[in-house]
């Protein structure tokens, strides 16, 4: 079990990823959404090739703070966009440029992360890559821990 919470001094929303099976070919997984009492819980449950699964965490370590990425496997279930604090699009106040270096905040880079499962693949049977969503403000030490305990699940199979 991987729990990432988002960097707050009261954390309310979490992923929750718990390894249910793991072969040499593919690994399944249950994600719990959790966003405080104010919304229900959203879960489900997702397989999906292990090289791609392997993948995706090694792709999570390696995300910067700069570039906007989107992270999924190959199969559908679950997808990772990930915004920069920094990066080269809209900001307010400073338009479609760079926030300019000076503007940077000099603290720790948080990185905004949202999760989104893909409801038309559990619902219709076809991927449409849209579903619910958790967005979740963390910190890369934060994710490397995340990784590392899904990392270590996976070869206890």
């Amino acid at each position: 079990m991987a729990i990432l919470k988002d960097c707050s001094s009261k954390p309310s929303c979490e992923v929750e990823l718990n390894i249910k099976f793991v072969n040499d070919e593919s690994v399944e997984f249950h994600i719990d959404f959790r966003s405080g009492n104010a919304f229900p819980e959203v879960n489900t449950e997702i397989v999906c090739l292990k090289r791609d699964f392997l993948k995706l965490l090694d792709d999570l370590q390696h995300i910067d703070n700069i570039h906007l990425s989107m992270l999924e496997f190959l199969d559908p279930g679950l997808c990772i966009y990930h915004i920069p604090e920094y990066g080269t699009y809209h900001f307010p106040g400073y338009g479609l440029f760079q926030m300019p270096e000076q503007e940077r905040q000099e603290n720790e880079p948080r990185i905004k992360l949202i999760f989104v499962l893909d409801a038309g693949e559990k619902n219709q049977l076809a991927a449409t890559g849209c579903g619910p969503a958790l967005c979740l403000i963390v910190k890369m030490d934060q994710i490397k821990e995340f990784v590392e305990c899904l990392i270590v699940d996976v070869n206890q199979y």
